[in-house]
């Protein structure tokens, strides 16, 4: 199996080789890093100071660094959001997917910087979206990288590696190669982020 990491916007080299690496390990796959695309001028919202997360998906989409490789990981500084909610850690489309490091810095909640801290959580919320590519929706295990994380607390709860459930279905697709989710396990409800009017609005989201 085959994965690109397509960095969009700025984002550091260094952190995407290290993704890289721990990617190539976690699903013991052909890993590469491809070229930087621009983020989409049309998908920033000025009236939230954010990034328009489908419209991000469909420009990786469309650059076609995506073609070629099994699964496609778009990787962004930039703050993100859906419709109905006020951000999301990422979001996936068959086999493409992309997630925000934005709120995975602990400077976002007035931290000092942890770069072990950082790398965790974007390994498990690249973990999280390249499985919703293999047609996982999210799963009611705490500790498994599908659980949805509302906040960042979430993902610093669960880890990220799959649980039992949903690893076997990731090996079942790899070896039959079904692009789509007839048969895979309902764990839970399926993507992650929060609700707008959320009383914790900033810091938690929605279901991706």
């Amino acid at each position: 199996m085959s994965i690109v990491l397509v960095p969009i916007g700025r984002v550091n080299p260094a952190e995407m080789r290290w993704l890289q690496e721990s990617l190539k390990e976690y699903f013991s796959a052909d890993v590469v890093v491809g070229k930087r695309i621009p983020l989409a001028a049309t998908a920033w919202n000025p009236a939230r100071s954010q990034y328009d997360a489908e419209m991000v998906l469909e420009s990786l989409l469309l650059s076609g660094e995506a073609a070629g490789c099994d699964r496609a990981l778009g990787v962004t500084d930039a703050d993100l959001y859906l419709a109905g909610m006020n951000f999301v850690f990422g979001i996936a489309n068959r086999g493409i997917a992309i997630i925000s490091q934005h709120r995975l810095r602990q400077s976002f909640y007035n931290l000092p910087e942890d770069p072990g801290i950082f790398r965790r959580r974007a390994v498990v919320e690249a973990v999280h979206e390249l499985g919703h590519t293999f047609g996982l929706a999210h799963c009611e295990n705490p500790r498994c990288a599908m659980h949805f994380s509302n906040t960042i607390a979430d993902t610093d709860r669960k880890g990220p590696a799959f649980c039992p459930v949903c690893r076997s279905w990731v090996a079942t697709v790899r070896n039959s190669g079904r692009p789509d989710r007839a048969g895979a396990p309902r764990c839970g409800v399926g993507g992650e982020g929060p609700t707008e009017g959320n009383e914790m609005a900033r810091f938690s989201r929605k279901p991706e």
